[in-house]
């Protein structure tokens, strides 16, 4: 694959630095019964790579919030709105958290990708400490675009997770795309399965036009299809 580790040490670096002298951000806070409650609050820099996070003062947040649900982390950089997944470590009193980023920050404001449901092979293996560097192979039905691929959901990934892929892209030619990916979130298909949702954050322009033109040929192939299927009725 490549050096995904690399990078994912300069991504912290990044975010760290950014937080260093105190930021003022939206959070969404997962909190038991609804899906996450919306605050603003001031976000800093703690030590052991993480960041405490001050919540408005007038309201309790320490027993209703989810543990077991990430944190989601609204700032500005260079006019541009990013969003920070974050795993929450411990709640530090009534109005303050302590969390673990899962970099990179997403962009908010992107344009919109062709996307398409087709089935690819590809490589991939999370870049957290803790799970297994072995490059897993799938051969599986995907939806993707230039922005992301959603995929059936393998029991090792989590949200916020950092993955690094190898996309095998067969058409003409066969097309390899290297790049960095991050879970944003899990959803259920009509037939009841669970998927993932993957949204490429480290990416070659190159490689992503590489994706948009395997798109618009599938697409075009599967008009053809139809067109020849309808006249031989």
């Amino acid at each position: 694959m490549f050096a995904g580790k690399v990078l994912w040490i300069e991504m912290l670096e990044t975010l760290l630095d950014h937080f260093r002298n105190g930021r003022e951000a939206k959070i969404l806070v997962p909190v038991h019964g609804q899906r996450a409650m919306s605050v603003h609050g001031s976000v800093r820099t703690s030590a052991d790579n993480g960041l405490t996070i001050a919540l408005p003062y007038e309201r309790n947040f320490r027993d209703i919030i989810n543990l077991r649900e990430t944190c989601q982390i609204i700032f500005s950089l260079n006019g541009q709105e990013y969003r920070l997944i974050s795993r929450i470590r411990t709640v530090l009193g009534p109005s303050d958290l302590l969390v673990i980023p899962k970099p990179p920050a997403i962009a908010l404001q992107e344009r919109e990708f062709f996307r398409i449901d087709t089935r690819i092979q590809l490589d991939y293996y999370c870049l957290a400490a803790d799970r297994s560097q072995q490059a897993r192979n799938l051969d599986v039905k995907v939806n993707i675009s230039g922005s992301g691929i959603r995929l059936p959901a393998p029991n090792d990934l989590h949200i916020g997770d950092l993955v690094a892929m190898v996309l095998h892209l067969e058409g003409k030619t066969l097309d390899r795309v290297d790049c960095l990916a991050q879970v944003v979130r899990f959803c259920n298909l009509p037939n009841g399965d669970q998927a993932v949702a993957l949204h490429f954050t480290e990416i070659d322009n190159l490689d992503r036009d590489k994706i948009v033109a395997f798109c618009l040929a599938r697409e075009r192939e599967i008009l053809r299809t139809k067109v020849r299927t309808r006249d031989l009725f």
